[in-house]
């Protein structure tokens, strides 16, 4: 069984809402000097530290598309040890693993 995504579950409530949201993050996402591959860096962080599954996973895999290595995202995830803790670092990275693998 396929699981939906919370922004699925969401646009199909609100969609109009949703499609403001996708445009918010296309132009702050794109407006910096950050590349593709650095903020997806991020955002894998700052999903591993909410505690976000499917957020980890998604974040991980845009990491890897925009050209970030095996190595560079695991060591992401190693970086929020201090402050999220080790029972949500592990759980991260078990995400990650799982993510990259298939």
């Amino acid at each position: 069984m396929r699981q939906v995504s919370p922004i699925e579950v969401f646009a199909g409530t609100f969609p109009e809402v949703t499609n403001a949201y996708r445009a918010l993050k296309a132009n702050y996402g794109g407006n910096g000097p950050l590349d593709d591959r650095t903020r997806e860096l991020i955002q894998t962080a700052v999903m591993v530290v909410m505690n976000s599954e499917e957020g980890t996973r998604d974040h991980a895999k845009l990491a890897a598309e925009a050209g970030a290595t095996h190595d560079e995202i695991i060591q992401t995830v190693l970086m929020v040890l201090g402050p999220a803790g080790i029972t949500r670092t592990s759980a991260g990275l078990q995400w990650v693993k799982e993510a990259l693998a298939g």
